[in-house]
């Protein structure tokens, strides 16, 4: 086995990756990526893959109902997908325990609230609960994002493994030691108080707070979100609901045995 085929994975585990397979997934994540249907060309573009390449793999997700093609032939994510992913969010645990309490929440404090968990170096939200306000949030269950880019992500962050945090904070950008210092102290500050209040800090119209979410172990398994408006949300506001918050990640830790 060549060494640089192989990956260790979070947990410590040496793994080798289907090369082929990566590349044929890298057609999937261009498209997902896209602001809307691309052609073969632009396919191969993002790619890097080569026409015969790119255009057998996205046919064969075609027949698969993972990729659909429009009828000036440019190829979009298809509703396949759509399907994989409700059967993942219908087989979660951990949605099914928290989706009450997350409506109730949203239900108490007027604001949108969001449950979101650790994937690969990202945070990914799995459930959410609109507000009835007429100003609301756009993030919605699938949404990827950068840890260090949101409240939940950063309460993610803070919980993760220590190895974990050490290769995140030092994977940044070039002017990423700094940021990474920054970033350290803010998530042992998160550690600290138990939960992470954000007013316009990450997003000049947004305030949010976070609140880690247990499972068995006592091992965070997910994050509790509060968000909304910074016209709206104030810091006072968002402060009187931290309480609430915790209060609700804990009811959902105790449903999941924690």
């Amino acid at each position: 086995m060549d060494a640089d085929d192989v990956v260790v994975s979070d947990d410590g585990r040496r793994l080798r990756p289907v090369k082929s397979l990566l590349r044929a997934l890298d057609v999937l994540d261009a498209l997902g990526a896209a602001d809307g249907p691309l052609t073969l060309n632009e396919l191969v573009t993002h790619t890097g893959l080569s026409r015969t390449a790119a255009y057998n793999i996205a046919a064969t997700y075609e027949l698969r109902g993972l990729v659909r093609r429009d009828t000036q032939n440019r190829y979009g994510l298809g509703w396949g997908l759509l399907e994989l992913g409700e059967q993942v969010r219908a087989r979660s645990e951990l949605g099914d325990a928290a989706r009450p309490v997350v409506e109730d929440l949203a239900e108490v404090t007027g604001e949108t609230v969001l449950l979101g968990v650790l994937d690969q170096d990202s945070v990914i939200y799995i459930e959410k609960a609109e507000s009835r306000r007429s100003v609301r949030m756009v993030e919605a269950p699938g949404r990827r994002l950068p840890l260090h880019e949101t409240a939940t992500g950063l309460v993610l962050l803070a919980y993760a493994s220590a190895p974990f945090r050490d290769r995140y904070l030092l994977g940044l950008d070039a002017d990423g030691a700094q940021r990474a210092d920054r970033l350290g102290e803010v998530t042992s500050t998160i550690r600290r108080s138990g939960h992470a209040v954000s007013v316009q800090d990450l997003d000049p119209d947004l305030t949010s707070a976070s609140a880690p979410v247990s499972g068995p172990g006592d091992k965070v398994v997910a994050a509790l979100t509060i968000a909304g408006p910074a016209s709206r949300l104030t810091r006072d506001r968002i402060e009187e609901f931290v309480p609430r918050l915790i209060a609700a990640a804990d009811e959902i830790a105790s449903l999941l045995g924690s």
